[in-house]
This record gives structure tokens, C-alpha cells and sequence, in this order.
């Protein structure tokens, strides 16, 4: 059968840098084929996806060397329009591809660009709204929409194209449970009824039960895996890739020591944050209504629950980019209309979903200054705090990093930069929204851990839907659903509340079912790794089960 997408030996340099980011890397699909593509942040990923959709040559200037051909023909000898019949596109950033101003209007974009009658245009958006789940979204203007909302939109754009490939770059990375599942059910279905998908992902566990029928591995632009999942498995960098708890366990031998870091900062009788009978929302439409609930000076407090539940709304209302329409907004004490911008800047770091609402400055040096020096830091100070929050961040050691400029970096190291730019202001308590999406389990475990043991932070609140990060590095876990807080509780409670992990629409991972199978109902959770190789000493001989099955 004639294969839908062949890259041969392909290799790629980025004219605007002078960066190699792809080498000798080939990749080969056909009908029924779901690829899964992973490694670490800036390997090469992204890059090999712009070859398959054609943005290389034709929006990126790039060197290339070998083969690329999609649907048997070299796509640069297409037209964007003629690869794009072929080969479907999710980015990972969905406000890069969100053109429509509502969401019916979004989906309807493509097939109008196709010249297709008015009816099967209306059939289309009703059919793909209903496959994946956002019928009740189809009027909603798209400005208004969660970043988790907008992926399952963009999704449904390009299935309403009908294209042979769909090709989704970090599909889970802004989707709750439920919705990761719904879309991996689609991206199944596609594959089994003849289409063909290629998987970005770094959270491989979530992508395993779907069945991919090969995985390539990158590293530093070049292949290191390609093959069948099973053999991944085996020699997958057990610290760069997450990976199923019982794999873990059957090569605990090789895990890394990842130091957890537990500050000893008092605790002050006064929360950081709280709400007082607060409702929240956007205009007309309520989000949250009569929320009480305290964060507290030095804390770790991540929050969990379902797109569009309001968990970003929760926290901008600590720096005002939402206001209470009831009740009161207090920080350390005081009601937050008595704060200062300036105020509020110095003792909230706060760190957007998308990076691109952060990012204008020409350069990375000058986007790092930018806020110390409204603070009135001294230029001595300013390159002290950047070198610093760089290194927290892992991008001191990028070539000429200060000089770049922040957009040809890649998405995930964006999303660092963006934390860089909150350290670098030395606040006291950091907001993070989906801090880790876009980023290999290495880079999430040293990153994690360089921003919770900053000197100037006191606190971390954040966002996001990877449960894993939630249970390993919170003392405190927010579940926000149907309007209110549906949960609060220590990892070790929410772990075993069964009764929430339903109700909310969250995914019990293996993970989850380790710490209920090993550890006490109290207390705290040790690092997956730590507890993997506790459990291996308890059952050494055990062998490593073949995963895939679906998660409960």
C-alpha cells in the first residue's frame, strides 16, 4: 500500500539562526498507522512536523537535505493548499491556528476554504462537534474559550477537512483527562478506519493504550529509537520520558536520585490569598460563584479539574486580570483593590498558559530586563537576577541566549523563558498555569525543582492537568469543577477519593494506583522514582507487565 508520508534521511537547518535541528531522521506512514514522535524539548519534533505539513519550505526558511514526500509527491513541489489535502495539522499552540471568531465559525473555516456547499459545511461542523465533544461550544465566541477548549476546537477544525494524515503536536498538554481520552478515541477511530496520525507527545503512559504501531525517539535533532512500543519500553531514558509506573518499577535499577525539595519556610497566620464569598466570571457569564478558600504563604498548591472549569479564572483574580462581581479578594490581609500593580508584581509572579501573551521584547536579554527594571533594579542587578533565572529554567546553557529572540525558540523552551521573566522580578509566591506542557519529564523534574527552592519564592500555585506533577509536587491539591471547589485535600487524601476522580472527569493513572496499592492513607508522596524502587525491593522478581491497557 503506497505510503501517505515518506521522510527520507532528512535533514533541516533554520536559515534565520543558522541551527541544524533535524539529522538523517526518516519516517514512514501509511493507512492505519498512529506514529508516536517523543523526546526532549527543542530535539527536532516540531521541526519534523513542519517537513510533513509543508510550513518547511514554504512559511520557514530552512536548508534541507533528503526526501520528503507526502501523498507520493514532494511536497516541495506543492502548494500548501495541495499538501493540506492530504495532511491535517493541530498545533501545539492552538491560538497559532484559531482564525474564526466563534467556534462554529472556526470549524467551518477550512471547508469553506474548500468551496464546499453551504449544507455539507453545516453537516460537517455538527458531526465533528459531536465526535469530539464540544456540541455545546458551537456558539461561543473563541476569545472566550480555555486553552484546553481551544485544542479540542482546533482539533475539530481540521477533522472537518477530512484529511488521509493528522498529524497533533502535544495533543494532552492543555486537556484534562476526560478530554486527552476523547481526543486519543478520535485520533484511534481516524486510524482505524483508514486514515493515518502522527503522535508529538511526551506523556507516553496516556498514549500507550491507543495502540501506536510505531514510536520514533529524537535526540538533538537525530533518531536514537525507532520501532515497536514494546522495545521502546526497554530502553527508553527511564529519566527523560514518563513512562508506565510498572516499567519503572522493572528498571528501577536505573532510575536517577531526584532530590525533593521540602523547604522549611514558616507558615504565617495570614493566607497569601483568599476568597471570601468571591464569584468570578467574564462579562455576563459566571465562571465561579460563592468561592471560600485560603492559600497559604508557603505552600505548594496545584489545581486540578476540567477545561473551561475555571481554574486560570481562579488564580488572575490574584493579579487583578479578573475582578470579584461578589464577595472579596484578600492578599496577606488586605483586600486586593488596595494594592498596587507594583505591589501585586512583587509578590505574584504570575506565568501565563500561552507564552506568546508574555513575550514582545526583540531579544531574550531585553524581554529578562523588562520587569526588573520597572522595579528599579540596577543593570548589576538585572544581569545578577537574569543569570539566575535562566539557570532555574535550564536555558543558561542555549547558545547566545541573550541575544535571540524569544519567538525562535521552541514552544516548550518559551514556556520556561516566561517562568525565567516571573523569577527574575524575585516574587514571593509563583502562579503557574500548565507550567510543564511542552516539556520532557527531565526538564519538568529539574525545572520543578529549581523554581520551588528559589531563594525569593515562599510559595508556588499551580495549574494543571498532568496528575502526576500534581501528586508528586504539591502539599495541597485543588479540584475545581461545576462552578466551585469540588475537592481540597493532601495528594495522599484526593489519591484515594475515588469518588472525586470520577465526578470530576480525572484520569487515575498508574501512578495514582501505586500510591494506593503502597503507600499509607496520610503523609506525603515520595518522588515516582522513590517509590518505584521501594516497590521493586518488595517484589524484585515481579516482570514487567505489557502496558497498554486503558487507564480507569
Amino acid at each position: 500500500m503506497t505510503a501517505l508520508i515518506e521522510v527520507r534521511d532528512a535533514s533541516v537547518r533554520y536559515l534565520s539562526t543558522g541551527q541544524t535541528a533535524l539529522r538523517g531522521t526518516g519516517l514512514t506512514v501509511g493507512p492505519g498507522d498512529l506514529t508516536l514522535v517523543s523526546g526532549p524539548s527543542g530535539c527536532g519534533k516540531s521541526t519534523l512536523l513542519r517537513l510533513v505539513n509543508g510550513l518547511i519550505p514554504h512559511s520557514y526558511r530552512a536548508e534541507v537535505t533528503g526526501e520528503v514526500l507526502v501523498g507520493g509527491r514532494p511536497v516541495a513541489g506543492q502548494t500548501i493548499r495541495e499538501v493540506s489535502s492530504v495532511v491535517g495539522t493541530m498545533l501545539q499552540d492552538p491560538r497559532k491556528q484559531i482564525v474564526g471568531t466563534t467556534v462554529a465559525a472556526e470549524i467551518a473555516f477550512g471547508p469553506e476554504n474548500l468551496g464546499l456547499p453551504r449544507e455539507e459545511i453545516r453537516l460537517r461542523i455538527d458531526e465533528v462537534a459531536r465526535r469530539v465533544g464540544i456540541s455545546h461550544l458551537l456558539d461561543r465566541a473563541t476569545a472566550s474559550l480555555s486553552g484546553g477548549e481551544l485544542q479540542m476546537v482546533a482539533f475539530a477544525g481540521v477533522l472537518a477537512m477530512r484529511p488521509k494524515v493528522v498529524i497533533v503536536d502535544e495533543p494532552l498538554a492543555n486537556l484534562d483527562p476526560a478530554a486527552s481520552l476523547r481526543l486519543m478515541a478520535e485520533i484511534r477511530r481516524f486510524t482505524d478506519e483508514g486514515g493515518a496520525a502522527v503522535v508529538v507527545e511526551h506523556r507516553i503512559e496516556e498514549i500507550l493504550p491507543f495502540g501506536p504501531t510505531e514510536v520514533l525517539y529524537l535526540e538533538e535533532g537525530a533518531p536514537r529509537y525507532q520501532g515497536p512500543v514494546e522495545g521502546f519500553l526497554q530502553v527508553a531514558p527511564v529519566g527523560h520520558v514518563k513512562l508506565p509506573f510498572a516499567t519503572l518499577v522493572s528498571r528501577a535499577a536505573e532510575l536517577p536520585t531526584v532530590p525533593m525539595i521540602r523547604r522549611s519556610v514558616p507558615e504565617t497566620s495570614t493566607p497569601r490569598l483568599s476568597y471570601q464569598g468571591v464569584s468570578l466570571g467574564y462579562g455576563e457569564r459566571t465562571v465561579l460563584s460563592d468561592i471560600d478558600l485560603a492559600l497559604g504563604s508557603c505552600e505548594r498548591v496545584a489545581v486540578l479539574g476540567p477545561n473551561g472549569a475555571g481554574k486560570s479564572t481562579l488564580l488572575r483574580a490574584a493579579v487583578t486580570l479578573v475582578t470579584a462581581s461578589r464577595g472579596e479578594v484578600l492578599v496577606d490581609g488586605s483586600p486586593i483593590a488596595e494594592r498596587s500593580v507594583l505591589s501585586l508584581a512583587t509578590t505574584f509572579g504570575y506565568v501565563f498558559q500561552n507564552p506568546g501573551q508574555a513575550l514582545f521584547s526583540a531579544t531574550v536579554g531585553q524581554e529578562l530586563a523588562f520587569g526588573p527594571r520597572n522595579l528599579g533594579m540596577s543593570p548589576e542587578e538585572i544581569a545578577a537576577e537574569s543569570e539566575k533565572a535562566l539557570r532555574a529554567v535550564l536555558l543558561d546553557g542555549e547558545k547566545d541566549i541573550m541575544d535571540r529572540p524569544p519567538r525562535t525558540l521552541s514552544f516548550g523552551q518559551q514556556r520556561r523563558l516566561t517562568v525565567a521573566l516571573a523569577l527574575a522580578m524575585r516574587p514571593r509566591t509563583l502562579i503557574l498555569d500548565e507550567p510543564t506542557a511542552g516539556q520532557d519529564l527531565h526538564t519538568t523534574t529539574e525545572f520543578m525543582g529549581h523554581s520551588l527552592a528559589a531563594r525569593s519564592v515562599e510559595s508556588v500555585y499551580f495549574i494543571t492537568h498532568d496528575v502526576d506533577l500534581a501528586l508528586t509536587y504539591a502539599d495541597r491539591i485543588i479540584v475545581v469543577d461545576q462552578g466551585g471547589v469540588a475537592a481540597d485535600a493532601s495528594p495522599a487524601e484526593l489519591a484515594r477519593d475515588t469518588g472525586i476522580w470520577s465526578r470530576a472527569g480525572l484520569a487515575a493513572t498508574s501512578l495514582v494506583r501505586a500510591v494506593r496499592d503502597h503507600l499509607p492513607d496520610a503523609g506525603s508522596i515520595p518522588h515516582p522514582f522513590d517509590l518505584a524502587r521501594r516497590v521493586s525491593l518488595l517484589a524484585p522478581s515481579t516482570p514487567s507487565p505489557k502496558e497498554g491497557t486503558t487507564p480507569s
